[in-house]
């Protein structure tokens, strides 16, 4: 997305600022970004800081009573403000109490206006002290408990039947698979199952419209065939013509050309091809299939597209140098036509999504490990996602500043025990704090559960990957409690102070540095500063004073 016309915001703002009210705010959600203004000197209204929308949420609940946080928050339900907006209502309110610096909690009252601007879905919001307005406190408590009651209420019923709903369309999909359900009655009956769900939800039939019309323009899924012989492209055309997209090329000067239009290209038009997978022959005169694979590591394409070798050439070399490059298969020729046309389907869903991973990971891959007498298909690709998520840039951050942090508390901190073993088992392994997300619905809301499953099937993947016991032990560790903290108020056990492992303590907080997008570093630190009552103190100390050194 295209940056933010900050000087064009602040003229919109004005139009409908009132400048008896305090605290100016422009969210922007989808983008993850909260503006917040104030009056110059000279009565100008000017942008005072950026900050993300998480450390927006975070700073809010701090500071709002507890029993009014839900009710704030969805008072900035850019869906609420969407259909309020599409009725002609462009401003709403919401009443709560905020803590002052005296200790004490005031009744504040929200300005609201849903804002679209510059083609972004806005939402601008100012507060009001209304301490001298409210007569009667605790009927007005007692209204707004009963309003979050019964949101709250409603949103039960609603996940009720949205769950309900699932466990039918799964119950049908298990008996399809035993014989019970023809394909047709199966996808009449799913359909009938979310209309009905739908129906009673308007929120919801609303969310379901949008994705379904996103799903229905999305361009069609494309194979890229990579070989100079005609009669073996027309053999691979042929068997995934019915499921992808095809386009061919005899040579690697082609193959280039066509990935360099398809996938490297910033022109985004309607002859650009969703290239999802590349099979590649090896042989080929002018530029060979090493030649491509050079060009793809180049501009590390690799671990987004999955590229699977076309080969007659099964030497242990061949097959060694190949495997350098993290290509995901080597198919045989002559081919197996339906073990080929399985294989593919599975690795380029895998890398789409990374819900067939989980279901991968869950059940093992019987198949695929029915049909290899060595490692599965299974291994080699988690093996080769793991491999990128490691040569990424941002597991490179992560790495280099949990080794500063674990460092420097190895000098100042000899109580930790921290030695060069323990030192090697962390640079190792920290950037598979959450290796488990490979196989979870990123859409999800972040809750205990969903934390509890990540973490599931972070610990399977690294018994898969890990041999060295040490590193084992440090990887669960991580794995198992960086999304806790000091304070007691992480996921998924609450868990505080000196019962959450060292280990997770400095990776969380080397996280915490790389997933800060600003600039300014020491904007980052003045914020994590803000948050401290989050991290291990230790760490943070240890942090206070390297901090210059980090890059």
């Amino acid at each position: 997305m295209n940056e933010l016309n900050e000087k064009a915001l602040v003229e919109q703002l004005l139009r409908i600022i009132n400048s008896n009210y305090s605290d100016f705010y422009a969210i922007d959600i989808p983008d993850d970004k909260v503006y917040s203004f104030e009056f110059n000197v000279a009565n100008a209204l000017k942008i005072k800081g950026v900050i993300t929308y998480t450390d927006f949420i975070d700073k809010e609940t701090k500071r709002i009573k507890a029993e009014e946080v839900d009710e704030y928050f969805n008072g900035l339900s850019l869906t609420k403000l969407e259909g309020l907006y599409s009725q002609g209502i462009h401003e709403s309110k919401v009443k709560y109490r905020r803590l002052c610096e005296t200790g004490e909690y005031r009744w504040y009252q929200n300005i609201i206006n849903y804002l679209p601007f510059e083609n972004r879905k806005l939402i601008f919001m100012m507060s009001e002290d209304i301490n001298d307005r409210l007569t009667d406190m605790e009927e007005h408590t007692l209204k707004l408990e009963k309003q979050v009651g019964e949101y709250r209420t409603a949103l039960q019923e609603e996940r009720d039947q949205i769950g309900n709903a699932i466990l039918q369309v799964n119950n049908t999909l298990a008996a399809q698979g035993n014989g019970g359900f023809e394909l047709n009655n199966t996808r009449d009956y799913i359909n009938s199952v979310f209309n009905k769900v739908s129906v009673d939800n308007p929120e919801l039939n609303k969310v379901l419209s949008t994705k379904i019309a996103q799903t229905s323009n999305s361009m069609k899924k494309c194979i890229l065939i990579v070989d100079d012989s005609a009669v073996i492209r027309n053999s691979l055309k042929r068997i995934f013509v019915d499921n992808y997209e095809i386009v061919m090329a005899k040579n690697g000067e082609e193959a280039i050309s066509i990935i360099n239009k398809n996938i490297l290209s910033d022109n985004f038009n309607d002859d650009r091809l969703n290239i999802v997978g590349i099979l590649l022959d090896l042989i080929m005169p002018g530029k060979d299939g090493f030649d491509v694979l050079n060009y793809l590591k180049q501009y590390r394409l690799l671990n987004k597209v999955p590229v699977a070798i076309i080969s007659g050439d099964e030497t242990i070399e061949t097959r060694k140098k190949v495997y350098s490059y993290d290509i995901v298969d080597m198919l045989e020729k002559p081919f197996n036509t339906e073990n080929i046309k399985k294989r593919i389907s599975k690795i380029i869903s895998l890398y789409e999504t990374g819900n067939t991973l989980q279901s991968m990971v869950t059940n093992q891959a019987k198949e695929l490990k029915e049909n290899k007498s060595s490692s599965s298909e299974l291994d080699v690709v988690i093996s080769n996602i793991v491999k990128n998520i490691h040569n990424s840039e941002t597991s490179r951050k992560i790495t280099n500043y949990t080794l500063a942090i674990t460092n420097e508390l190895k000098v100042t901190i000899p109580s930790l025990n921290i030695d060069e073993t323990f030192v090697k088992a962390i640079t190792n392994t920290c950037y598979l704090y959450n290796i488990g997300s490979i196989a979870m619905d990123n859409t999800r809301a972040l809750t205990k559960e969903f934390v509890q499953e990540e973490i599931k099937f972070g610990l399977d993947i690294i018994k898969a990957i890990l041999v060295e016991p040490n590193e084992l032990k440090i990887a669960s560790n991580i794995i198992k409690y960086s999304c806790e903290t000091y304070n007691g108020r992480g996921l998924p056990d609450g868990l505080q102070g000196v019962d959450i492992p060292i280990e997770a303590a400095i990776v969380s907080m080397a996280v915490r540095l790389v997933s800060d997008k600003r600039p300014a570093r020491d904007v980052a630190y003045s914020v994590i500063e803000e948050e401290s009552s989050r991290y291990n103190p230790n760490v943070l100390k240890a942090l206070n004073t390297i901090k210059d050194k980090l890059d």
